[in-house]
């Protein structure tokens, strides 16, 4: 199937660059050194895609205590250094942005400063001219704030927009927000991100080619 749209609003982190594997990777560590182990099912589900605020509370919820007051320091810090040294674009990412013609843009529950080097860093900055962080809005993903925002700022109506998304949180809020969602399943449950909400996923940006006619 090909969908019909005005604009496509992305999500930065597993869509765009590949970052989520790392972050899950980091967090499944630093949650077990505190006594928390987490299988992937519940990692995906409960963690990947909200904000960091979100997460920690999370995991504090689920150990039955607080974390120590360090840790969300030395999750960045851990974090940054890998991906200063490899950050990567999703593969395909590049072919597939070089052949949309409509208008783009990026809506991330990353930060700023986290968002801009990423871009930065795979040199897709000028490419996401149009672009929104967690600290633009109220309300992170799940909220539909993100996206909202984003379909505003393009002048599109958000039934005209298509999201691309991977996380449940992302899901969550593209559909909140009234715009039809395509799941990148690389590495995620169809069937999670099915119940999510997604329209659609895909397992390779080509195939992502084909859904939006490119």
């Amino acid at each position: 199937m090909t969908y019909s749209y005005k604009a496509i609003i992305f999500d930065c982190d597993g869509v765009i660059v590949d970052t989520e594997n790392i972050s899950n990777t980091i967090l499944k560590t630093m949650l077990s050194e505190c006594g928390l182990e987490l299988d992937d099912e519940t990692l995906h589900a409960k963690f990947t895609g909200f904000t960091n605020k979100e997460n920690l509370l999370n995991a504090e919820k689920l150990l039955g205590k607080p974390l120590p007051t360090n840790f969300d320091e030395d999750y960045r810090q851990r974090f940054h250094r890998i991906i200063e040294a490899d950050l990567e674009p999703i593969t395909g990412v590049r072919d597939l942005l070089s052949k949309i013609t409509a208008p783009i843009a990026m809506a991330t529950n990353a930060r700023r400063q986290e968002m801009n080097f990423k871009l930065d860093k795979i040199q897709l900055t000028e490419r996401f001219s149009t672009r929104f962080c967690v600290e633009d809005v109220e309300h992170g993903k799940p909220a539909p704030d993100l996206y909202l925002k984003a379909a505003k700022a393009l002048n599109v109506e958000p039934e005209d927009c298509l999201v691309i998304e991977d996380s449940v949180a992302g899901i969550t809020a593209g559909r909140a927000a009234g715009m039809r969602v395509l799941a990148f399943s690389e590495t995620l449950d169809e069937k999670m991100q099915t119940a999510a909400g997604a329209t659609e996923c895909f397992k390779t940006m080509k195939q992502l080619e084909g859904l939006l006619g490119l």
